[in-house]
């Protein structure tokens, strides 16, 4: 009986003691939600961030300095043992790097894991999982849901191995006859890790080096290509949902958001291809903002870890990415600060209370940590091998389009609104400051154009912003939701339509374009390959010559071609060396019966070849001077 009694009592404490965990959670939540601003003081500032990578940074550029200096007590880095020393320190540089980010990446898990759990125990509310909230969205957007699948379809239709980069990518995958899945790419890590022109993105691609390890078919790709997609508006409107304090968007913000996003040239060409960078860094962005608003309104530990990550991981996607995730902080601090002290003044406070914003200052500690990394992975090596910017050649000009001005229009409202005082900065002020800083970068760096692939994150916070312009538009339109989303469909009608009648590089000019460049060079490969074994089962030697200066080569598919020696017209030598094949490395002269083709350039490529021969045509795609073009020689010029 005693022991029944004592049973009963602990099991009464242990309910006791739930029922304090689950007000001081509720507490805690209604604090948070009161005040957005307060945030959680138990973390650690980054002082210890600061002077690590500043003494380091110093370390760095002294090594630099003295590089500079004694430049020509080195090897050259256009000999041998230059390129070696070259590799070894990058390789070594990098993995260092790599080990370093993979333990902070594993920390910050860890103290999600353990946030998550605390707060789970805390609370009596039960989020639901991403699935769920994907399945959710789909059942209560059946238009946008079609409009997906279709957009799905276009995306994989069509699409090769043979476009631009992914020419180079390939042939490192097939390595090892498909027995050595799970191993380093080499084409993804030259890419990257490897470069020596002064840019910085070791994280580029290797989401594509991951899916690689799994699958090296293209159009499995291009579905995971989609979802990357799906999830960059599903998240858009998730942040909308979170600033405008709503448990869903109505239909018909949903579907101008995806519109809006979808028909634009900038995520077309990014999106109907995997070479570009630009889409995994607007997917992080969308999950660090996402998770950035749920802290400032929760000031949950696990999504102050969750966005730090972001951050982290985000601002090695590209050189200026980490605008993207820096500017918000910075500009949210001092916004935070101001408030502050205005509130001191007006005695709103009681004593000196000062915020931690110790998210914001972690965020901020970034920027040293770049610099850091820029100087060791990026700086010293492209000093050392002198190849030049990437960007030497860059136009620096800025094209801006329709949508530019939408942006603009709704920016300069929302500062007025605040210089004013009929509202209060807040985050969407804060990404749109940090979209004019891109914009800004990436004038100086390389070139603005509105259309192209580059600007996809400024379209992005673009786009974001027309959906709350949307919101609070159609918050005075005294109708129903039938008649908003025909009133959405027109309104993103008019902006596309502006788009094509303003620009010439539209949505539909750049995805015709990029498919037919697909189509053109997987066919004229066909095609060589056909007229290859063709000549061969008739006794012919088969002689393939092509300029130097196309994508493909012998270690880029043509190897697969049954030739007897692949021959590459030198320009600067003017002339012809046997790259693959019989008389590998030797000078060639072009005989009678050889072939000459054109599979992935404009045709005036060959002029310099066909000079010097006669030739009868046995191939063209297209009349076009971007064709595809097999020719055979039938006489050769004196």
């Amino acid at each position: 009986m005693r022991e029944k009694i004592i049973i009963k009592n602990k099991t009464l404490n242990m309910q006791e003691r739930q029922f304090q965990l689950k007000n001081q959670a509720h507490q805690q939540g209604a604090t948070a939600m009161s005040d957005p601003n307060k945030q959680c003081t138990s973390h650690r500032s980054p002082n210890a961030v600061y002077k690590v990578t500043i003494t380091l940074s110093a370390i760095g550029l002294s090594l630099w300095w003295w590089l500079k200096q004694h430049h020509g007590t080195l090897p050259l880095p256009n000999t041998r043992s230059g390129k070696a020393l070259l590799r070894q320190y990058q390789g070594t540089m990098h993995d260092i790097w790599l080990i370093l980010l993979l333990i902070s990446l594993g920390y910050l898990i860890k103290r999600i894991y353990i946030s998550k759990r605390s707060e789970h125990l805390e609370t009596e509310s039960k989020q639901k999982q991403p699935v769920e909230l994907i399945l959710i969205f789909l059942k209560n957007n059946p238009i946008v849901t079609i409009f997906f699948a279709i957009y799905t379809v276009a995306m994989i239709s069509g699409t090769t191995y043979l476009y631009k980069d992914m020419v180079g990518w390939y042939p490192e995958l097939v390595n090892g006859h498909f027995l050595n899945n799970f191993s380093i790419r080499g084409s993804f890590i030259s890419e990257t890790m490897r470069r020596s022109d002064y840019r910085f993105f070791p994280l580029a691609h290797q989401d594509l080096h991951i899916l690689s390890w799994f699958t090296i078919h293209i159009k499995t790709w291009m579905i995971f290509n989609a979802a990357q997609l799906v999830g960059v508006v599903l998240l858009s409107n998730r942040f909308l949902e979170k600033l405008e304090s709503k448990k869903t968007l109505s239909q018909s913000t949903i579907l101008l958001m995806t519109c809006l996003l979808l028909i634009h040239p900038s995520t077309g060409t990014a999106f109907f291809h995997v070479i570009y960078s630009e889409r995994l860094l607007c997917l992080i962005f969308t999950l660090y903002i996402t998770s950035y608003l749920h802290y400032r309104s929760t000031g949950n530990s696990s999504s102050f870890y969750l966005t730090f990550l972001w951050a982290l991981t985000g601002m090695y996607i590209k050189d200026i990415g980490i605008l993207l995730f820096v500017i918000p902080a910075a500009s949210l601090w001092i916004a935070d600060s101001i408030n502050t002290q205005s509130n001191v003044k007006r005695g709103r406070l009681q004593g000196r209370f000062q915020q931690s914003n110790l998210l914001e200052q972690w965020i901020c500690s970034l920027t040293a940590v770049f610099i850091m990394n820029y100087i060791f992975l990026a700086l010293i090596p492209s000093s050392y091998a002198m190849d030049g910017a990437y960007n030497e050649d860059a136009t620096y000009a800025n094209l801006l389009d329709f949508r530019f001005y939408i942006f603009s229009s709704i920016a300069v409202y929302r500062g007025v609104l605040i210089l004013r005082r009929r509202k209060s900065f807040d985050f969407l002020d804060a990404i749109n400051l940090s979209a004019i800083a891109y914009a800004i970068a990436l004038g100086i760096t390389y070139k603005f154009n509105s259309n192209s692939y580059l600007s996809l994150p400024f379209q992005l916070i673009t786009t974001i912003n027309m959906g709350w312009a949307w919101i609070v538009m159609s918050k005075k339109m005294q109708c129903g939701e039938n008649i908003k989303l025909a009133a959405a469909v027109l309104t993103s009608s008019l902006v596309v339509g502006i788009d094509h009648a303003t620009s010439a590089d539209t949505f539909a000019s750049e995805i015709s374009q990029q498919k037919f460049e697909q189509t053109y060079i997987q066919t004229t490969y066909e095609k060589l390959d056909k007229v290859s074994r063709e000549m061969r089962e008739e006794g012919d030697d088969v002689n393939i010559i092509i300029n130097r200066k196309s994508r493909l080569s012998a270690s880029r598919h043509l190897n697969r071609i049954p030739y007897k020696s692949l021959v590459e017209y030198e320009p600067k030598l003017d002339e012809f060396i046997v790259k693959d094949g019989a008389g590998k490395n030797s000078v060639y002269k072009p005989k009678v019966g050889d072939l000459v083709a054109n599979l992935d350039k404009k045709t005036d490529l060959l002029d310099p070849i066909l000079d010097k021969v006669d030739t009868e045509l046995i191939y063209r795609h297209n009349p076009g001077t971007r064709t595809g073009l097999i020719l055979r020689i039938t006489g050769i010029k004196n």
